[in-house]
């Protein structure tokens, strides 16, 4: 079986040796190729090793994790940062469906992100786009783009387009503005954390809504949404007096 090689960038010394037994002493088919303490050394030891992966710290001396990419006319390996705050950076890799850590790490935590990562390696590779979205996502308080893991990779739409998220046991369907829709591998849950920060609501535990797209709302024992795409959506009891005071009041 081929090892997956991965290089630690983290500028503590400690946190990287931590970070090395977990891999080596608990995680199957993973072999530490490189360490770097910065960008500058992470680049260089990238460039040699050809990596399948990259623990990226993203708070270091003189630049960030996420400027390691500048140094990359195209990205041909995958990512999981490791942070021990920066919300702000958090809300940029949801948006463009990487993987992260919050240090200190956990080996649980790890090893499910390590299981993700040998997921997507089915699938093609091309990260560049999502780590644009990253950088662009960094640089505005406004949310421009969402990645959505698809079969043969990820459809990249605008998070105001989003006319609604539907579960499906651990899948989630997203209907864009267009009409067209989306199956994602992912529960409902995580893109209500994701979204809510930019006015979605969950009316129930199997919708998520942007309420820029409500239609009509009918009042009635059971009351009922319309979306503009004619979809009526039963409004959760729970929410229903919440959603009133948000949106029809």
């Amino acid at each position: 079986m081929k090892l997956i090689q991965c290089v630690i960038v983290e500028d503590e010394k400690q946190t990287r040796n931590f970070l090395r037994s977990l891999l080596e002493g608990y995680c199957e088919d993973i072999e530490v190729v490189a360490e770097a303490a910065d960008v500058e050394e992470a680049v260089v030891a990238i460039k040699k090793h050809q990596p399948d992966l990259v623990f990226l710290d993203i708070e270091m001396p003189r630049e960030n994790g996420f400027n390691l990419y500048k140094y990359f006319d195209s990205i041909d390996f995958e990512v999981i940062f490791t942070t021990a705050y920066s919300q702000y950076a958090i809300k940029a890799i949801k948006l463009a469906a990487l993987d992260y850590l919050i240090k200190p790490i956990a080996l649980e935590e790890l090893k499910e992100a390590l299981g993700r990562f040998r997921d997507k390696q089915k699938e093609p590779k091309d990260y560049s786009s999502n780590h644009k979205l990253i950088e662009t996502t960094l640089k505005s308080n406004i949310p421009q783009k969402i990645a959505l893991p698809c079969a043969d990779g990820y459809i990249f739409a605008k998070v105001d387009e989003i006319v609604r998220c539907q579960s499906d046991r651990s899948y989630t369907l997203f209907v864009l503005e267009n009409k067209e829709q989306v199956w994602t591998s992912r529960n409902l849950g995580e893109y209500d954390n994701i979204l809510s920060e930019y006015g979605f609501a969950r009316v129930h535990r199997s919708h998520l809504i942007n309420p820029k797209f409500i239609k009509k709302f009918v009042r009635k024992k059971t009351s009922v949404l319309i979306m503009e795409d004619d979809c009526e959506i039963i409004i959760s009891a729970t929410k229903r007096d919440e959603l009133l005071r948000k949106f029809f009041l």
